[in-house]
C-alpha cells in the first residue's frame, strides 16, 4: 500500500481511462466523466482517482458543483456548505479492507470527513457499510440520509429498440416537448426532491428532459441526474392514466442515446409498484451480480454535533 493513488483531473487524462466504465453497474460513472470530457455541464468538476490493490482496481470521483449547496440555520444567520459528490466504483473482487485503505487516502486528499465537509456518495452498498465501519473505526458521528436503490439499464438491442421506436399518438390536446427552462421550473420545483432552482433550470437545459402539455398546461416531465441516470418522472395527477409517463421515458431515452448516453435509472428499493412495473415493461434491464439486483445507495451525511473532530 505504499504507492499513491493515480489522480484524473484534466480531460486527456480522463479519455485514456472513460471506456473502463462501460459496464452497465458503472454507468453512473462512465456517464460523469464524458459529460466532463464534452463539456456538457461546465458547472461540474470532476476529479477520478484510482489505486490498484490485490489485482483489484479501486475507482473514486469527487464531483463539485457551485449549484448544489446545503443551507443550515444557526440562529439567525445561513450557512451554505457546497457539497461535493463522490462516486465510487471497481474492477475485479471487492474487499473491503482494501478499498478503506484506498477510501482514507480519497478522504485525505478530498478533505472529507474533516471540517464540516461532508459527503454525498454514489455506490453499491457494499461500499457503504464498508464507510460505516470507517466512520465507526475514526470516531466520526454524522447523520446519515440514505435512499437505496435498484439500478436499471437498457442493452444494446433495447437501445436499438428505442432509438428507432416511432410512437406519435398521444392524447387530443397534449403534446411533448423541451422545457423552458426559466418558466417552468418553479412548476417542476413543487414535486422535485431538489431544492436549488438554479441546478434544476441548468439540468433541464443540459440533459435529456422533456415536459408533456395539455395546451399551454404543464402536465408532466422527465428530467435527469448529472451522473447520467434519468430521473423525476413525474405527471401531474389530473392528467394521469393516460400513458404519458411511459412516452415521456421513451421519449427522453431517445434524447438520451442520440446524445451518447445509455439510457438508465435508479428506482427506491421500496417502490415495489414501480419497480415491479419497470421489469415488466423490458425496457430496461435491473442490473444484476451473481444473479441478484445490485443494491445501490445515495447517501447524504450531514454534521453532527461532534462532527469534524476526525482530522
Amino acid at each position: 500500500m505504499a504507492s499513491t493513488m493515480k489522480a484524473y483531473t484534466t480531460q486527456k487524462a480522463l479519455k485514456t481511462v472513460v471506456e473502463n466504465f462501460r459496464k452497465p453497474r458503472q454507468l453512473f460513472m462512465y456517464h460523469p466523466i464524458q459529460f466532463e470530457i464534452n463539456g456538457t455541464f461546465p458547472t461540474t468538476k470532476t476529479a477520478l482517482f484510482s489505486k490498484n490493490v490485490n489485482g483489484t482496481t479501486y475507482w473514486l470521483a469527487n464531483m463539485t458543483n457551485v449549484y448544489e449547496s446545503i443551507i443550515y440555520l444557526f440562529s439567525l444567520r445561513p450557512l451554505y456548505l457546497f457539497r461535493d459528490r463522490q462516486i465510487l466504483t471497481h474492477d475485479g473482487k471487492f474487499r473491503e479492507e482494501d478499498f478503506l485503505a484506498v477510501f482514507d487516502e480519497f478522504c485525505k486528499e478530498n478533505g472529507l470527513f474533516a471540517g464540516s465537509k461532508t459527503p454525498s456518495t454514489v455506490a453499491e452498498k457494499c461500499y457503504t457499510k464498508a464507510i460505516e465501519k470507517y466512520m465507526k473505526k475514526n470516531k466520526i458521528e454524522a447523520q446519515v440520509q440514505n435512499k437505496s436503490s435498484h439500478f436499471f439499464a437498457m442493452n444494446e438491442s433495447q437501445m436499438f429498440k428505442y432509438r428507432h421506436f416511432e410512437d406519435g399518438s398521444l392524447p387530443d390536446g397534449y403534446s411533448i416537448n423541451v422545457p423552458d427552462s426559466v418558466e417552468d421550473v418553479s412548476q417542476i420545483l413543487g414535486s422535485s426532491i431538489t431544492p436549488n432552482a438554479k441546478l434544476v433550470e441548468e439540468k433541464l437545459r443540459r440533459f435529456p428532459s422533456l415536459c408533456v402539455r395539455k395546451g399551454d398546461e404543464l402536465a408532466g416531465f422527465i428530467s435527469s441526474e448529472t451522473h447520467g441516470a434519468l430521473a423525476h418522472l413525474h405527471v401531474f395527477h389530473s392528467h394521469r392514466g393516460k400513458n404519458l409517463g411511459e412516452k415521456l421515458e421513451i421519449g427522453a431515452a431517445k434524447m438520451a442515446i442520440e446524445n451518447g448516453i445509455r439510457p438508465c435509472k435508479f428506482i427506491d428499493t421500496t417502490n415495489s409498484f414501480f419497480l415491479e412495473k419497470a421489469k415488466k415493461s423490458k425496457m430496461m434491464d435491473v442490473v444484476e451480480s451473481n444473479g441478484a439486483p445490485l443494491v445501490f445507495d445515495q447517501n447524504v451525511y450531514s454534521p453532527a454535533s461532534n462532527y469534524g473532530t476526525y482530522q
